[in-house]
């Protein structure tokens, strides 16, 4: 082989291996894949390209395969090999490895899950890295150096406050302390008739236990005297209804023929209500209806 043939062999290898290189930094598939496409929501796809791995367990099950924006938030569609069977609680997240920190998607699983994913979409769980935990202390501290600031406003301004009212504190204080020394002399001067008022408060609520015990026994025998009238007492009040109803028809009849009242005697009409009267009067004076009667 002359120099020429080897210098173009040398040329065609380094172009096939630079290729190989090339496909496999820039994560180049020739040919199209085969597989399932299933899709998760992240809040942040930094990180992740197309062709980005996809692992379960630290083995590769698939590859990113698109990655679009939905809602402010990253979707990531993924293509998971044929031979794959996904668990229906599989969950994704973001993971990172290597030297030169390079992320990746990895999936997650209950341990003894034997039903099938029938989703098309999985959830995605936020897993700590030492970004997020930084960033999460960076605003942990932004928070507590705003906390503290609003702390020191208040000091001041109850400082401020305490400054301005310090005549009107120590003149209250002073109040305070002369009310109480006349509430003491107070005490004091009728210390006399408040341990004589403690001594008959026993007496008087004995005499007040007395008193609703006899209040007690008064109810009964008055409710028990209700009981056995009660015959009389719905007689009374058929009674006075009747003469009510009477003197009610009595005024009506005057009241549109006056001069009845000179030529003769006013006529009562008999009310609506006279044979239901009638039968309660029965029942009130013999105990038995109108029916029972013949």
């Amino acid at each position: 082989m002359n120099a020429q043939a080897r210098l173009g062999a040398f040329v065609l290898i380094a172009l096939i291996v630079l290729t190989i290189l090339s496909s496999r930094i820039g994560r180049f598939q020739w040919l199209e894949q085969q597989g399932t496409m299933i899709e998760t929501v992240l809040q942040d796809a930094a990180g992740i390209a197309v062709q980005s791995p996809v692992l379960m367990a630290g083995v590769k099950v698939g590859v990113v395969h698109a990655i679009d924006l939905e809602n402010h938030q990253a979707l990531v569609h993924m293509l998971i090999l044929p031979a794959i069977k996904l668990p229906a609680s599989t969950k994704a997240h973001i993971a990172g490895g290597g030297l030169v920190g390079e992320k990746y998607i990895t999936l997650s699983a209950t341990v003894g899950d034997k039903q099938l994913l029938t989703n098309k979409r999985i959830p995605s769980e936020r897993q700590a890295s030492l970004e997020t935990l930084l960033n999460d202390a960076s605003s942990v501290t932004d928070e507590l150096h705003s906390i503290t600031s609003k702390a020191n406003h208040i000091t001041d301004v109850i400082g401020d406050i305490l400054d301005e009212n310090k005549e009107n504190i120590r003149n209250a204080s002073q109040g305070l302390g002369d009310t109480g020394k006349e509430l003491s002399d107070l005490l004091k001067k009728h210390r006399k008739d408040l341990d004589q008022l403690l001594k008959n408060l026993p007496d008087a609520a004995k005499s007040g236990e007395d008193f609703f015990t006899e209040s007690n026994l008064a109810m009964k025998d008055f409710r028990e005297l209700i009981i056995d009238n009660r015959e009389n007492l719905y007689r009374m009040l058929f009674e006075l209804r009747k003469t009510s109803e009477n003197l009610e028809a009595f005024s009506d009849d005057i009241r549109r023929n006056p001069w009845k009242l000179m030529s003769e005697k006013p006529e009562i009409k008999a009310s609506r209500r006279a044979k239901q009267d009638k039968m309660e009067e029965m029942l009130l004076t013999t105990g038995q209806g109108v029916g029972s009667a013949h």
